[in-house]
């Protein structure tokens, strides 16, 4: 500890060595005050040091967020999910609290920052999303020592309103099935199908490839990867949202729409004269069924095409819903549905044998039926 001019300290505290170089490390403060205030500080310098709270002592909540996203990433979390933290941040935290330091942050701030959002007329479930961005930031902090608490613990954000989930009837799923039909794409309607028998989330039916996860003669699919698509960035491959590999059964009737649309995907591309990539995407516009189908354009198409039969209230991935929906109304238990769609795999494991079970290829069967064209009676 030195005087650098009067009333002005420099304090210095050894910091061990640094693992990857060796050197020697100090952390050093400047503090304003007499000398026994600055031993003081110093003493409480030294006690943050030993604990490792010394980073992030100035740290503002910029530095935070940025650290905290290299963490994510570290973690392998989804490119999705840290997008979505970065537009939650950029949005809703930022331009209040992000040149604020990390450590006087308060519970106080935070339901501060709520009812401001609440007030200029944010929704609860956005709002939500703001707390719970700060929230997993501030566990981080206090994970590696640059705070003692969490202040967003106590901060309460609005409650999100119970709303009824959207479940499509058989009708209108059929309805929306003939519609693709109808239009330019008919291989949406494929998709639809598909989507409403299996339940694969958008990103996981982009992501389908005829050999790796189509065994069409054994009526099995395999759920192994989803598809993602970044700005500035070309459409990749990542593991399923729960990052486990999934095996379905199938029924006759997804069975056929998937082999009909293999059957165009190489039709296509004898036509233009182009051979098809070694495992080429189920789901392609390329020629060489190179390129899958980007998720989001899948929303946009569906989108539009829900407009055209007044059903503005499903979504894709509503699909999805059907077939837990009706699979459970059918009698297959909650477990053999999570399975299927790919909930909870802390669940699944516990009754799953990794083998596809004569219950899977039932409930495959049982959806579909409520999708099957009627049968045309032979009357004499």
């Amino acid at each position: 500890m030195r005087e650098r001019s009067p009333g002005v300290w420099e304090l210095i505290v050894e910091a061990g060595r640094d693992p990857l170089t060796g050197k020697r490390r100090q952390v050093s403060r400047t503090f304003r005050g007499n000398l026994r205030d600055a031993k003081k500080a110093r003493a409480a310098l030294l006690v943050d040091v030993g604990k490792g709270r010394h980073t992030g002592a100035q740290a503002t909540l910029d530095d935070l967020f940025g650290e905290w996203i290299v963490e994510l990433r570290r973690k392998g979390r989804s490119p999705n999910t840290v997008r979505g933290y970065e537009l939650v941040y950029e949005r809703n935290i930022k331009p209040t609290l992000g040149a604020m330091q990390v450590t006087k942050v308060t519970t106080k701030t935070l339901t501060d920052l709520y009812g401001a959002h609440q007030a200029r007329g944010l929704a609860a479930r956005s709002v939500y999303q703001v707390h719970a961005c700060l929230s997993s930031m501030f566990t981080q902090a206090c994970r590696w020592g640059w705070r003692d608490s969490n202040p967003a613990q106590w901060a309460d954000p609005p409650s999100i309103p119970n709303t009824e989930p959207t479940v499509p009837t058989p009708e209108e799923v059929r309805l929306l099935i003939a519609e693709a039909e109808r239009g330019k794409r008919p291989e949406m309607a494929r998709a639809i199908l598909v989507a409403a028998t299996t339940g694969l989330r958008r990103a996981e039916l982009c992501a389908l490839r005829r050999t790796r996860d189509l065994d069409l003669e054994r009526g099995l699919l395999r759920v192994s990867a989803s598809v993602v698509k970044m700005p500035g960035e070309p459409a990749r491959e990542i593991p399923t949202k729960n990052r486990r590999t999934r095996t379905l059964a199938l029924d006759d009737l997804t069975v056929a729409i998937l082999g009909a649309q293999l059957a165009d995907v190489e039709a296509r591309s004898a036509l233009c004269r182009v051979d098809l990539v070694d495992d080429p995407y189920v789901f392609t516009d390329a020629v060489d069924g190179s390129v899958p189908w980007k998720p989001d354009t899948v929303s946009q198409y569906f989108g539009r095409m829900r407009e055209r039969v007044g059903l503005d209230h499903i979504n894709f991935h509503d699909l999805r819903k059907f077939m837990e929906t009706y699979g459970q109304e059918m009698g297959y238990s909650v477990t053999q549905v999570a399975m299927r769609a790919g909930h909870d795999p802390s669940i699944a494991a516990k009754h799953y044998s990794g083998r596809v079970s004569e219950t899977d290829r039932a409930l495959a069967n049982a959806v579909a039926s409520l999708l099957a064209p009627p049968r045309e009676s032979n009357e004499e």
